[in-house]
Formats: C-alpha cells, sequence, structure tokens
C-alpha cells in the first residue's frame, strides 16, 4: 500500500476524510525540514496539508482552518495576514505555533500553550497522535 500525501493551496479545495494538517508561514527552512521529516518516515497514512503562504482568499484560510485537524503556524513570518490574524488562528483548536522571540512567545503563551520549538517537533507529536 502507498502512502499518498495531497498538499492543498489557495484557492482549491478537498473534501475527504483524510487526517488534516495545515501549515502556515512557513519559511524554507520549515518547507525543508518538513519534507525531509517526512520523507523519513514510513507511517504515514492518507493525508492532507493545507498549505497557506499569505494569500488574499481569506475564504480558503477560514475554510481550511475549520476542515484541519491539526494546524502549525510559525509566528516569524513576515506575511502581513498571518501576523494580523495570528491572535485568532491561536485561538482556534487545536493550532500549535512556534518562534524565536521570546517575547512574542510570552505575550502568546497567554492565548495558546501549544508552543514547539521547530516544524520537526510538531510533526512528531502530530504523527504519534494520529497513531494512538
Amino acid at each position: 500500500m502507498s502512502n499518498k500525501i495531497t498538499l492543498i493551496t489557495p484557492p482549491d479545495f478537498y473534501e475527504n476524510s483524510n487526517f488534516s494538517i495545515m501549515l502556515l508561514g512557513l519559511n524554507e527552512q520549515d518547507q525543508d525540514a518538513a519534507s525531509h521529516w517526512l520523507g523519513q518516515v514510513d507511517n504515514i497514512d492518507n493525508i492532507n496539508f493545507y498549505f497557506y503562504q499569505g494569500e488574499t482568499n481569506l475564504e480558503w484560510l477560514f475554510y481550511a482552518l475549520n476542515r484541519s485537524d491539526l494546524k502549525f503556524i510559525n509566528l516569524d513570518s513576515n506575511l502581513t495576514i498571518i501576523n494580523y490574524l495570528s491572535s485568532y488562528i491561536l485561538g482556534r483548536p487545536n493550532v500549535y505555533y512556534t518562534t524565536k522571540n521570546e517575547n512574542l512567545k510570552s505575550l502568546m503563551s497567554y492565548i495558546n500553550n501549544k508552543y514547539v520549538p521547530n516544524i520537526e517537533t510538531f510533526l512528531r507529536e502530530a504523527f504519534n497522535d494520529q497513531q494512538k
């Protein structure tokens, strides 16, 4: 059986019952780390990745936020929409975040306590939880 990863980006919508993860504001290092991590794992069942990089399609963003089982946001993103909506996004269920800014981390901990140091930690936790 081959595992299938479906990457979904604006403006596309995709409906199925697969486990879904949303990735927001990834920088190039995050993208490389995620690709490398996913390439190393054998136990990934069919999964959807919603990938958002600041496009102005807010209908898609809100749809994907609601549709995804887990979300990961890099708060160090320089994308305006992500910066403006980050506190709203962090208030949603099952959102994990990373930042290198200790002051921002401290501030956002009042909204959300699911800080992870990097995307690899998030993916490890996401796939361990999916297996339970």
